[in-house]
């Protein structure tokens, strides 16, 4: 079966058109038209029932499709494993990171990556944490960085490296707080949470639990998708919130924000390389998570 065929064929699957999967490959709309028609007669079924200007998938493209994916990742990996053998690592990484080690830890560790290997091309994904896990779920990325373990028994969680958050206030205005207070004195202030799926607020709510604080009492003021988003508003006086350190940092040397201590509230964390662990991995992959474990590693 000719991969070109195939290639023309997924693309007009996914685009559901065959104009624009000629745009997408580059390639005419008659000569994509052609490697459809070839796979159909080569198949003897139909693939695609034409209804005037749509189209839509029979079920034997949904099989073909599903194993067309399997044939395009060995291609991928042949490739990649051919590469390796006159010592070049190389090929497309995706990487998916949650909020803190995307803007915060993820940069610069692709930056040495990238040095190390200038062949290897990077697509960086941000979301919270439960979008993360779930993408890798869907195979939409390799291997991610994120700040909370989940328990899939399909992916692979390792500690790998620690973080710690703090309680961070306005400088001034009605949210600010005491330099030191009690996990109870919390409940009068108001807060910039972030949102469910958040790694940082699962591990500010069950460090607030250990204190026998019960989160959902806190008076949640706002709450934001993005940790850049949560210190602009504490910033600009809405509140407290919890974050990294790391994200922390700048803003309190400039003295833009306060660090508020609390008694009792240990919020120490890990962030977690996770991968799929049922599924293949490419030369790249390989090489990038032996890279995070020399770089990130705990035991250093």
């Amino acid at each position: 079966m000719d991969i070109r065929r195939l290639e023309a064929f997924a693309k007009v699957y996914e685009m559901r058109s065959f104009s624009k999967a000629g745009q997408e490959l580059y390639l005419s709309q008659p000569t994509i038209s052609a490697h459809v028609s070839a796979l159909e007669a080569e198949l003897e079924v139909r693939l695609f029932d034409r209804l005037g200007r749509s189209i839509l998938p029979t079920q034997a493209a949904e099989v073909l499709y599903r194993h067309a994916q399997d044939i395009f990742a060995r291609v991928a990996s042949a490739r990649a494993e051919i590469q390796l053998l006159q010592e070049r690592v190389a090929g497309d990484l995706a990487v998916g990171g949650s909020t803190i080690p995307a803007h915060y830890v993820l940069p610069s560790l692709l930056a040495r990556f990238v040095r190390q290997h200038p062949e290897v091309r990077v697509d960086l994904r941000v979301g919270d944490s439960q979008s993360i896990v779930r993408r890798l779920l869907e195979g939409e990325e390799l291997v991610a960085m994120v700040g909370a373990a989940g328990d899939h028994p399909d992916l692979a969680f390792e500690p790998i490296l620690r973080d710690e958050l703090v309680v961070l206030g306005p400088v001034e205005g009605p949210a600010t707080a005491a330099p030191q207070c009690t996990p109870r004195d919390l409940l009068a202030l108001p807060w910039v949470v972030r949102e469910p799926g958040s790694g940082t607020r699962r591990a500010f709510e069950q460090g607030l639990a250990r204190t026998g604080v019960d989160p959902r009492e806190l008076k949640t003021a706002l709450t934001v998708e993005s940790t850049q988003a949560a210190l602009a508003c504490v910033r600009a006086g809405l509140g407290l919130t919890a974050t990294s350190r790391l994200a922390a940092r700048p803003l309190l040397e400039a003295g833009q924000v306060r660090e508020v201590r609390v008694s009792g509230l240990d919020m120490e964390r890990n962030f977690y390389l996770v991968s799929h662990a049922r599924r293949h991995q490419f030369p790249v992959m390989r090489y990038f998570i032996e890279f995070l474990r020399k770089e990130c590693s705990l035991s250093r």
